[in-house]
């Protein structure tokens, strides 16, 4: 009887009792009389700890919330990850179609090639025929036919689209639209003076000095040629032909201006980079193209204002980087890294740009700067006329050929011509920020 109440108070007070401790009571109530209801209140008791069973579902609680939290964690970076991607290259998209002056390039325009074309096929007919009303709806005015004409939207914005993927002085350089033919451009040549002064002591003074290069305009044209049967031909893309041809001839002329240049009207009277005096210079200690060194390359850098180190690129003939990609630096490792589907070539971990028109290595001479380095848009601006290009037509002059050896008869060879004028030119603005690679002078 004793062993019985004893056990069955303590499962009462315990809370709970497990189906050992009912099956033991049940076994005890057999010699105790009227135990049954004991019995039945025990055995209505849970067969676990309430408290632990709390303990339990809480830690199965925080084991989900945990699983639940790094998933969602692992979700979020990966959304995170998408989402900044998909924004960096938007954004680059955006930044190229801006530095391209192509922002306003109508993608579904262009699509639809035959309706170009028609347009483009109304607006030289149109032009030779001075036809009036043909030109006021395409190009907005009644302006005698035997004046230049604004290109219209569509062809301007694929000419210079086109120009930055074949120039790469219109890509890499600061562009600027101009009101006017030139713009004095103020430059600090000396910078403010700092000293430290004693007590009651003369302060001095500094006056900074300035310049003013100063960007002109120099007219630029490029005429295409092409036969009547072409005009005429409805299956021809004409707008395709036209733009690409001036946009590769232009841009072209251009680099040859703006990076080789000597200053004379063969180069529109522009001092090309490789050139200019003004700006930094390493000098090899040989006089070919194949005495440069990787530290010779790195010299670059450090003759560099460092302003201009954060988005400097090495520019070069491509043929130059068959002998970069030989070069080592001090462990033994290549200074040259091949472009991967991401990134661009680099040389010192700078990128590469590749220019059709500076030296090429089979052009290696004593004094011959072949190699530049630098921040570009710092560096130099490259300035156009705000009002856009012009066009003109001739079935009846004469234009020199393609390969520059022989005159085209339009009359006489049933052709029409398109002249297109442009005024561009650049200046140096910070020669600091660029930094060119010469080979020694020629021993005596």
């Amino acid at each position: 009887m004793n062993k019985f109440l004893k056990l069955y108070k303590k499962l009462l007070s315990q809370g709970f009792a497990t189906a050992e401790e009912k099956k033991e009571l049940a076994s005890m109530a057999k010699d105790v009389e009227g135990s049954e209801e004991a019995v039945s209140e025990v055995n209505a008791l849970p067969d676990t700890d309430p408290a632990t069973k709390v303990e339990e579902e809480k830690e199965v609680q925080e084991q989900l919330e945990k699983m639940m939290g790094e998933a969602t964690k692992s979700i979020k970076a990966d959304f995170e990850k998408k989402v900044s991607e998909s924004v960096d290259s938007k954004v680059k998209e955006i930044k190229d179609a801006m530095e391209k002056k192509a922002g306003i390039y109508a993608q579904e325009g262009v699509s639809d090639r035959k309706a170009l074309n028609e347009k483009t096929r109304e607006i030289v007919k149109a032009l030779f025929r001075n036809d009036n009303a043909v030109l006021s709806k395409y190009l907005g005015t009644t302006t005698n036919a035997s004046a230049a004409f604004l290109v219209d939207s569509e062809m301007a914005t694929e000419i210079q689209r086109l120009s930055t993927e074949y120039g790469v002085a219109r890509r890499e350089m600061r562009v600027v639209t101009l009101s006017k033919h030139t713009l004095d451009i103020p430059t600090a040549l000396t910078d403010v003076t700092v000293n430290w002064t004693d007590e009651a002591a003369v302060k001095t003074s500094s006056i900074p000095t300035f310049a003013r290069p100063s960007l002109s305009l120099k007219k630029i044209t490029a005429i295409v040629p092409f036969t009547d049967e072409l005009l005429e031909d409805e299956e021809f893309d004409l707008f395709q032909y036209v733009s690409e041809n001036v946009a590769e001839k232009m841009a072209e002329k251009e680099d040859l201006a703006f990076f080789t240049g000597d200053g004379t009207s063969i180069f529109g009277s522009f001092t090309g980079l490789l050139a200019d005096t003004t700006v930094n210079e390493v000098v090899l200690t040989g006089t070919t193209f194949a005495s440069m060194t990787a530290d010779d390359l790195l010299d670059m850098q450090d003759s560099t204002h460092s302003g201009a180190l954060a988005n400097g690129k090495y520019y070069m003939h491509r043929s130059i980087k068959s002998h970069i990609r030989t070069l080592k630096d001090t462990q033994g490792l290549y200074v040259y890294q091949a472009p991967s589907a991401a990134d661009p070539a680099t040389v010192w971990g700078k990128p590469v740009v590749f220019v059709e028109v500076m030296p090429a290595i089979s052009d290696s001479a004593a004094d011959t700067s072949f190699v530049l380095f630098g921040d570009l848009k710092r560096a130099a601006w490259l300035g156009t006329k705000a009002s856009g290009m012009t066009m003109a037509v001739s079935t009846e002059a004469s234009v020199r050929n393609v390969a520059n050896n022989a005159d085209i008869n339009l009359f006489t060879q049933d052709m029409t011509a398109l002249r297109f004028v442009e005024r561009i030119g650049y200046v140096v603005v910070l020669a600091g920020a660029i930094t060119k690679l010469t080979t020694a002078a020629a021993s005596a």
